[in-house]
């Protein structure tokens, strides 16, 4: 008789304050941006026309992908230092 190995969980009591520390302060971040054009946009909606809001809007779309592209490279950059640290041997049953 033959068994089968449906699911294996590994849990990691590693320290992680610094990758939560980079995480918070780019959420902190991407979160003012946010709001800050959740405001540019309410107020476009009551002068459509104004260009200096339009400009503002812009460049605040350029900080949140900036600010995304910041928090995909942290996480990128935990998950190959993961990778690196826990690789596990692989073995046939």
């Amino acid at each position: 008789m033959t068994s089968r190995i449906r699911g294996i969980t590994v849990e990691i009591g590693g320290d992680t304050t610094k990758l939560q520390t980079a995480l918070r302060n780019v959420d902190r971040e991407l979160k003012s941006t946010q709001a800050q054009l959740r405001d540019v946009n309410k107020m476009l909606k009551l002068d459509p026309g104004n260009t200096d809001l339009m400009a503002q809007k812009q460049r605040l779309l350029g900080e949140a992908v900036k600010e995304t592209k910041e928090r995909l490279e942290t996480l990128k950059t935990a998950a190959q230092q993961a990778n690196g640290i826990f690789t596990l041997p692989t073995h046939t049953l």
